[in-house]
Protein backbone atom coordinates (compact mmCIF):
# COMPACT_ATOMS: atom_id res chain seq x y z
CA UNK A 1 0.00 0.00 0.00
CA UNK A 2 1.27 3.35 -1.11
CA UNK A 3 1.29 5.95 1.33
CA UNK A 4 1.74 9.35 0.34
CA UNK A 5 2.92 12.36 2.71
CA UNK A 6 4.97 15.49 2.25
CA UNK A 7 8.32 15.43 3.49
CA UNK A 8 9.10 17.11 7.12
CA UNK A 9 11.76 18.61 9.04
CA UNK A 10 10.46 16.68 12.41
CA UNK A 11 12.15 14.46 14.54
CA UNK A 12 14.06 11.30 13.10
CA UNK A 13 17.05 9.08 12.83
CA UNK A 14 18.35 9.87 9.18
CA UNK A 15 14.47 10.49 8.65
CA UNK A 16 12.73 12.83 6.35
CA UNK A 17 9.65 12.03 8.24
CA UNK A 18 8.43 10.66 11.06
CA UNK A 19 10.55 9.33 14.21
CA UNK A 20 10.94 5.65 14.78
CA UNK A 21 13.67 6.46 17.79
CA UNK A 22 13.13 8.03 20.55
CA UNK A 23 11.59 11.37 20.31
CA UNK A 24 13.82 14.45 19.93
CA UNK A 25 14.50 16.38 23.68
CA UNK A 26 13.13 19.65 23.50
CA UNK A 27 15.37 20.81 25.82
CA UNK A 28 18.55 19.58 24.04
CA UNK A 29 17.22 21.08 20.65
CA UNK A 30 18.22 24.90 20.88
CA UNK A 31 19.16 26.15 17.77
CA UNK A 32 20.83 25.71 14.48
CA UNK A 33 23.76 28.15 14.10
CA UNK A 34 22.69 30.72 10.93
CA UNK A 35 24.91 30.83 7.97
CA UNK A 36 26.33 33.78 8.99
CA UNK A 37 27.87 32.30 12.18
CA UNK A 38 31.10 30.79 12.58
CA UNK A 39 31.76 27.84 9.81
CA UNK A 40 32.61 25.85 12.49
CA UNK A 41 31.44 22.81 14.85
CA UNK A 42 29.89 24.60 18.06
CA UNK A 43 28.55 23.41 21.58
CA UNK A 44 25.24 24.98 23.08
CA UNK A 45 24.25 25.56 26.50
CA UNK A 46 23.76 21.94 27.25
CA UNK A 47 26.90 20.58 25.73
CA UNK A 48 24.92 19.76 22.22
CA UNK A 49 27.22 19.80 19.32
CA UNK A 50 26.21 22.18 16.81
CA UNK A 51 27.45 22.01 12.84
CA UNK A 52 26.57 25.56 11.10
CA UNK A 53 24.63 25.42 8.11
CA UNK A 54 27.28 25.17 5.31
CA UNK A 55 30.16 23.59 7.24
CA UNK A 56 31.76 20.63 5.11
CA UNK A 57 31.86 17.65 6.81
CA UNK A 58 34.62 14.30 4.86
CA UNK A 59 35.29 17.07 2.12
CA UNK A 60 32.09 16.44 0.15
CA UNK A 61 29.05 16.87 2.60
CA UNK A 62 27.41 19.90 3.20
CA UNK A 63 25.43 20.47 6.50
CA UNK A 64 21.96 21.68 6.64
CA UNK A 65 19.39 21.68 9.43
CA UNK A 66 19.05 19.94 12.13
CA UNK A 67 15.88 16.75 11.34
CA UNK A 68 15.67 14.98 14.57
CA UNK A 69 17.97 12.91 16.93
CA UNK A 70 18.32 9.79 19.16
CA UNK A 71 19.83 8.34 22.06
CA UNK A 72 23.09 8.58 20.36
CA UNK A 73 23.58 11.04 17.91
CA UNK A 74 22.27 14.28 16.23
CA UNK A 75 20.87 14.22 13.13
CA UNK A 76 21.56 17.00 9.96
CA UNK A 77 20.17 16.49 6.01
CA UNK A 78 23.19 17.21 4.41
CA UNK A 79 24.11 17.47 0.76
CA UNK A 80 27.27 15.99 -1.60
CA UNK A 81 28.32 19.25 -3.42
CA UNK A 82 29.12 17.82 -6.43
CA UNK A 83 26.27 15.08 -7.17
CA UNK A 84 23.69 17.45 -5.51
CA UNK A 85 22.66 13.81 -3.52
CA UNK A 86 20.58 14.41 -0.45
CA UNK A 87 21.74 12.26 2.76
CA UNK A 88 21.40 12.06 6.75
CA UNK A 89 24.34 13.37 8.77
CA UNK A 90 24.58 11.39 12.12
CA UNK A 91 26.90 13.06 14.69
CA UNK A 92 27.26 11.21 18.26
CA UNK A 93 26.56 13.63 21.01
CA UNK A 94 29.10 15.19 22.86
CA UNK A 95 27.85 13.86 26.09
CA UNK A 96 28.43 10.28 24.63
CA UNK A 97 32.01 10.72 24.96
CA UNK A 98 31.91 11.07 28.81
CA UNK A 99 29.40 7.36 28.73
CA UNK A 100 30.87 4.14 27.54
CA UNK A 101 27.66 2.37 27.14
CA UNK A 102 25.91 5.06 24.46
CA UNK A 103 29.34 5.51 23.09
CA UNK A 104 29.21 1.42 22.37
CA UNK A 105 25.59 2.21 20.77
CA UNK A 106 26.93 4.42 18.38
CA UNK A 107 30.05 2.21 17.35
CA UNK A 108 27.40 -0.57 17.49
CA UNK A 109 25.11 0.98 14.94
CA UNK A 110 27.88 2.09 12.72
CA UNK A 111 29.54 -1.65 12.51
CA UNK A 112 26.33 -3.06 11.74
CA UNK A 113 25.66 -0.95 9.08
CA UNK A 114 28.52 -1.01 7.40
CA UNK A 115 28.70 -4.84 7.47
CA UNK A 116 25.14 -5.10 5.36
CA UNK A 117 24.65 -4.18 1.92
CA UNK A 118 20.61 -5.50 1.80
CA UNK A 119 17.95 -2.61 0.29
CA UNK A 120 16.08 -2.98 3.69
CA UNK A 121 18.96 -1.67 5.95
CA UNK A 122 19.94 1.75 5.42
CA UNK A 123 22.91 2.36 3.32
CA UNK A 124 26.30 4.08 4.95
CA UNK A 125 27.83 6.25 2.72
CA UNK A 126 30.57 7.45 4.72
CA UNK A 127 31.96 6.86 8.48
CA UNK A 128 34.70 9.03 10.49
CA UNK A 129 35.67 11.21 13.20
CA UNK A 130 35.13 15.03 12.90
CA UNK A 131 38.37 17.62 14.82
CA UNK A 132 36.47 17.55 18.03
CA UNK A 133 36.80 13.35 17.95
CA UNK A 134 32.73 12.74 17.84
CA UNK A 135 32.24 10.12 15.58
CA UNK A 136 29.96 10.43 12.16
CA UNK A 137 28.04 8.55 9.74
CA UNK A 138 26.89 9.58 6.48
CA UNK A 139 23.48 7.29 5.22
CA UNK A 140 20.71 7.22 3.06
CA UNK A 141 18.26 10.36 3.63
CA UNK A 142 14.75 8.80 3.62
CA UNK A 143 11.08 9.79 3.42
CA UNK A 144 7.98 8.05 4.65
CA UNK A 145 6.88 6.54 7.63
CA UNK A 146 7.48 4.27 10.97
CA UNK A 147 5.03 1.13 11.64
CA UNK A 148 4.21 2.92 14.72
CA UNK A 149 2.94 5.87 12.93
CA UNK A 150 1.09 3.66 10.56
CA UNK A 151 -0.20 1.43 13.79
CA UNK A 152 -1.66 4.61 15.35
CA UNK A 153 -2.96 6.23 12.45
CA UNK A 154 -4.81 3.48 11.03
CA UNK A 155 -5.06 0.66 13.43
CA UNK A 156 -4.70 -2.96 12.73
CA UNK A 157 -3.34 -3.80 9.20
CA UNK A 158 -4.31 -6.33 6.36
CA UNK A 159 -3.05 -9.52 6.69
CA UNK A 160 -1.30 -9.44 2.74
CA UNK A 161 0.17 -6.09 3.53
CA UNK A 162 1.48 -7.14 7.41
CA UNK A 163 3.03 -10.13 5.28
CA UNK A 164 5.37 -8.30 3.06
CA UNK A 165 5.74 -6.17 5.20
CA UNK A 166 7.54 -8.49 7.75
CA UNK A 167 9.04 -10.66 5.11
CA UNK A 168 11.25 -7.46 4.33
CA UNK A 169 11.85 -7.29 7.70
CA UNK A 170 12.94 -10.96 7.59
CA UNK A 171 15.20 -10.15 4.31
CA UNK A 172 17.17 -7.60 6.59
CA UNK A 173 17.53 -9.81 9.39
CA UNK A 174 18.95 -12.70 7.26
CA UNK A 175 21.53 -10.94 5.96
CA UNK A 176 22.35 -9.68 9.32
CA UNK A 177 22.32 -13.13 11.04
CA UNK A 178 24.70 -14.79 8.64
CA UNK A 179 26.98 -11.79 9.17
CA UNK A 180 27.07 -12.44 13.33
CA UNK A 181 24.81 -9.48 14.14
CA UNK A 182 21.49 -10.01 16.26
CA UNK A 183 19.33 -6.62 16.29
CA UNK A 184 17.96 -7.18 19.76
CA UNK A 185 15.36 -4.08 19.38
CA UNK A 186 12.73 -4.72 16.60
CA UNK A 187 9.43 -3.12 17.53
CA UNK A 188 6.97 -1.05 14.61
CA UNK A 189 9.24 2.20 15.64
CA UNK A 190 12.06 0.70 14.20
CA UNK A 191 10.59 -0.26 11.00
CA UNK A 192 10.00 2.07 8.34
CA UNK A 193 8.21 2.11 5.13
CA UNK A 194 10.56 4.29 2.64
CA UNK A 195 8.23 6.03 -0.07
CA UNK A 196 8.76 4.97 -3.68
CA UNK A 197 7.44 7.22 -6.08
CA UNK A 198 7.06 4.63 -8.21
CA UNK A 199 6.19 1.33 -6.06
CA UNK A 200 4.93 0.18 -3.29
CA UNK A 201 6.82 1.62 0.35
CA UNK A 202 9.97 -0.40 0.86
CA UNK A 203 10.54 -1.53 4.75
CA UNK A 204 13.86 -0.02 5.89
CA UNK A 205 14.77 -1.89 9.25
CA UNK A 206 16.38 1.04 11.52
CA UNK A 207 18.09 1.12 15.29
CA UNK A 208 21.02 -1.19 15.23
CA UNK A 209 22.53 0.92 17.96
CA UNK A 210 21.61 -2.39 20.67
CA UNK A 211 22.91 -4.58 18.09
CA UNK A 212 24.62 -7.74 19.38
CA UNK A 213 27.74 -8.44 17.07
CA UNK A 214 29.49 -11.41 17.39
CA UNK A 215 32.73 -12.61 16.92
CA UNK A 216 34.15 -15.55 14.58
CA UNK A 217 33.75 -17.47 17.57
CA UNK A 218 30.20 -16.59 18.83
CA UNK A 219 31.08 -15.06 22.29
CA UNK A 220 29.45 -11.98 23.18
CA UNK A 221 29.26 -8.70 25.43
CA UNK A 222 25.43 -8.44 26.33
CA UNK A 223 23.14 -6.28 28.30
CA UNK A 224 19.65 -5.74 28.19
CA UNK A 225 17.23 -2.95 28.38
CA UNK A 226 13.82 -2.54 29.78
CA UNK A 227 12.82 0.29 27.91
CA UNK A 228 9.31 1.71 26.29
CA UNK A 229 8.92 -1.99 24.74
CA UNK A 230 9.39 -4.71 26.82
CA UNK A 231 6.76 -6.99 25.26
CA UNK A 232 9.03 -7.20 22.53
CA UNK A 233 11.88 -8.69 24.93
CA UNK A 234 12.18 -12.42 24.20
CA UNK A 235 12.36 -14.90 27.20
CA UNK A 236 16.38 -15.50 26.87
CA UNK A 237 16.67 -11.29 26.75
CA UNK A 238 15.22 -11.45 30.67
CA UNK A 239 16.37 -14.52 31.65
CA UNK A 240 19.81 -14.31 30.49
CA UNK A 241 21.00 -11.81 27.90
CA UNK A 242 24.37 -14.08 27.21
CA UNK A 243 22.02 -16.55 25.69
CA UNK A 244 20.39 -14.55 23.08
CA UNK A 245 21.19 -15.70 19.37
CA UNK A 246 19.34 -15.14 16.47
CA UNK A 247 15.79 -16.63 17.78
CA UNK A 248 15.36 -13.62 19.85
CA UNK A 249 15.04 -11.63 16.88
CA UNK A 250 12.63 -13.83 15.24
CA UNK A 251 10.55 -14.40 18.82
CA UNK A 252 10.22 -9.85 18.56
CA UNK A 253 8.72 -10.58 14.61
CA UNK A 254 6.62 -12.62 15.86
CA UNK A 255 5.20 -10.37 17.91
CA UNK A 256 5.39 -7.26 15.51
CA UNK A 257 3.54 -9.56 13.60
CA UNK A 258 1.07 -10.24 16.06
CA UNK A 259 0.83 -6.18 17.06
CA UNK A 260 0.12 -5.23 13.37
CA UNK A 261 -2.73 -8.35 13.18
CA UNK A 262 -4.56 -7.18 16.02
CA UNK A 263 -3.63 -3.12 16.29
CA UNK A 264 -2.15 -4.02 20.09
CA UNK A 265 -0.01 -6.85 21.69
CA UNK A 266 -1.41 -9.12 24.44
CA UNK A 267 -0.08 -7.42 27.23
CA UNK A 268 -2.88 -4.47 27.40
CA UNK A 269 -3.28 -3.04 31.06
CA UNK A 270 0.11 -5.02 32.15
CA UNK A 271 2.88 -3.37 34.11
CA UNK A 272 6.30 -3.73 32.79
CA UNK A 273 6.84 -6.92 35.77
CA UNK A 274 3.16 -8.22 34.67
CA UNK A 275 4.36 -8.14 31.15
CA UNK A 276 7.98 -9.82 31.42
CA UNK A 277 6.36 -12.50 33.31
CA UNK A 278 3.62 -13.07 31.29
CA UNK A 279 6.51 -13.63 28.44
CA UNK A 280 8.65 -15.86 30.55
CA UNK A 281 6.00 -18.01 31.84
CA UNK A 282 4.54 -18.01 28.10
CA UNK A 283 0.71 -17.23 29.02
CA UNK A 284 0.40 -15.32 25.71
CA UNK A 285 -3.31 -14.90 24.86
CA UNK A 286 -3.62 -16.31 21.20
CA UNK A 287 -3.59 -13.95 18.46
CA UNK A 288 -7.35 -15.83 17.42
CA UNK A 289 -9.10 -14.43 20.42
CA UNK A 290 -8.24 -11.25 18.82
CA UNK A 291 -8.61 -11.56 15.41
CA UNK A 292 -10.97 -14.35 14.61
CA UNK A 293 -10.63 -14.36 10.97
CA UNK A 294 -7.06 -15.05 10.39
CA UNK A 295 -6.14 -18.50 9.24
CA UNK A 296 -5.17 -20.88 11.79
CA UNK A 297 -1.76 -21.42 9.95
CA UNK A 298 -0.87 -18.18 10.08
CA UNK A 299 -1.44 -17.93 13.65
CA UNK A 300 0.38 -20.51 14.11
CA UNK A 301 3.36 -19.55 12.46
CA UNK A 302 3.25 -16.63 14.97
CA UNK A 303 2.83 -18.78 17.82
CA UNK A 304 5.96 -20.48 16.93
CA UNK A 305 7.82 -17.50 16.80
CA UNK A 306 6.72 -16.38 20.25
CA UNK A 307 7.43 -19.59 21.53
CA UNK A 308 9.61 -19.96 25.25
CA UNK A 309 11.77 -22.37 24.13
CA UNK A 310 13.77 -20.90 20.92
CA UNK A 311 14.26 -24.33 19.60
CA UNK A 312 10.59 -24.71 18.81
CA UNK A 313 10.70 -21.27 16.67
CA UNK A 314 11.72 -20.60 13.12
CA UNK A 315 15.49 -21.73 13.00
CA UNK A 316 16.45 -18.84 10.79
CA UNK A 317 14.98 -15.83 9.03
CA UNK A 318 14.90 -17.52 5.85
CA UNK A 319 12.76 -20.66 7.97
CA UNK A 320 10.10 -18.22 8.83
CA UNK A 321 9.89 -16.05 4.91
CA UNK A 322 9.35 -19.42 3.87
CA UNK A 323 6.53 -20.41 6.36
CA UNK A 324 4.94 -16.54 5.83
CA UNK A 325 5.34 -17.03 1.66
CA UNK A 326 1.63 -18.96 1.55
CA UNK A 327 -0.34 -15.74 2.92
CA UNK A 328 1.80 -13.00 1.12
CA UNK A 329 0.11 -10.74 -1.32
CA UNK A 330 0.61 -10.66 -5.29
CA UNK A 331 3.29 -7.97 -5.20
CA UNK A 332 5.50 -9.15 -2.20
CA UNK A 333 8.79 -7.27 -2.49
CA UNK A 334 11.32 -8.98 -1.10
Amino acid sequence: MKRDGPESDGPSSFLAKEAPLQAFDRQRSRRVASAGDASGPKASGSGQLILAPGVRVAEHYEVGPIIGASATGIVYKARHVERGELVALKVMHPDIARDSSLWRRFSREAQALSALNNKHVVRVHDAGTLESDLRYLIMDLLTGTSLRAVLQEEGALAQAEVVDYVSQVCSALADAHRSNIIHRDIRPENVFLAEDPTADPTVKLLAFGMALILDDGGQQTATVRLGSSPEYLSPEQLRDPHTVDARSDLWAVGMLMYELLAGRTPFQGLNTAQTCLQITGGSLPRIEEVCPDLPAELAGVIHRCLEVDAARRPQSADELCQALEPFSGPHLLI
